[in-house]
């Protein structure tokens, strides 16, 4: 009989790995859907992480051990038997990785292998490579609920040796390119010169999660390479946003 391959799922979402771990870990009962892909179904009253298992609860108090972490390394990576409704001797083994990215994101990719124990692995496999889009789905969307959000102005000012136009420096075209990455990524609000200023220009980035400023400082710093070529300097101000149109 030939090796059941694992599966292998990927979502992208707009978090810090820390916010996305915790989301995964700590939250997973805000965001699992129990009554669809659950022991109990309608009858579920929660799931989450306790003690080193994976635990779900019916309203009526039973419980169900769906499976045991094997590896616990926050931010980046939870690995845990899999055995909802199953005996524990048949777990497979279902491990999630939590890589940032450049542009503040984090990359989860979930892995399920271990089909070996059940009747028909085959069958097994096909029907959760069919449920696993879902459940990481709703995850994705609690972490955009949970994420809250970084909100910074960069005020860029012509460095003492720039001399002439800002526009007219070639090095002006990496400050486009840097914007044009900044509002592909889904982070820049607005951006332009201020009127009253010669040299001087603003930028408004909003990246997802709480206490991003350290990731939009890099970005300000290290991703600009006007700013690194000394065509600008950058000042970066939090700002704490109460109102939005």
């Amino acid at each position: 009989m030939s090796r059941v391959p694992e599966i292998r799922r990927e979502i992208l979402v707009d978090a810090a790995p820390a916010v996305a771990f915790d989301v995964f870990t700590a939250g997973v009962g805000r965001w699992w859907p129990l009554a669809r892909h659950g022991v109990y179904g309608e009858s579920a009253a929660s799931v989450g992480f306790e003690d080193g298992v994976l635990v779900e609860r019916s309203t009526a108090g039973e419980e169900s051990v769906w499976g045991t972490v094997t590896r616990w390394e926050p931010p980046g990576l939870v690995a845990f038997s899999w055995h909802p409704g199953r005996p524990a001797a048949g777990a497979g083994l279902v491990s999630v990785s939590f890589t940032g990215t450049d542009d503040g994101r984090t990359l989860v990719t979930l892995r399920h292998s271990g089909w070996e124990s059940y009747a028909d692995p085959a069958a097994a496999r096909a029907e959760y490579d069919q449920g696993w889009p879902g459940v990481l789905g709703r995850f994705g969307d609690e972490v955009a609920r949970a994420g809250g959000e970084t909100w910074a102005l960069l005020l860029h000012r012509a460095a003492d040796e720039a001399a002439g136009s800002v526009f007219a420096d070639p090095r002006f075209a990496e400050h486009v390119a840097f914007l044009d990455r900044r509002r592909a990524a889904g982070q820049l609000v607005a951006a332009g010169p201020l009127g009253d200023a010669a040299g001087e220009g603003m930028t408004v980035l909003r990246l997802p999660g709480a206490d991003r400023l350290a990731d939009i400082v890099r970005l300000a710093t290290e991703d600009d390479a006007s700013v690194r070529d000394g065509l600008f300097t950058v000042t970066v101000r939090p700002w704490r946003v109460t109102l939005t149109g």
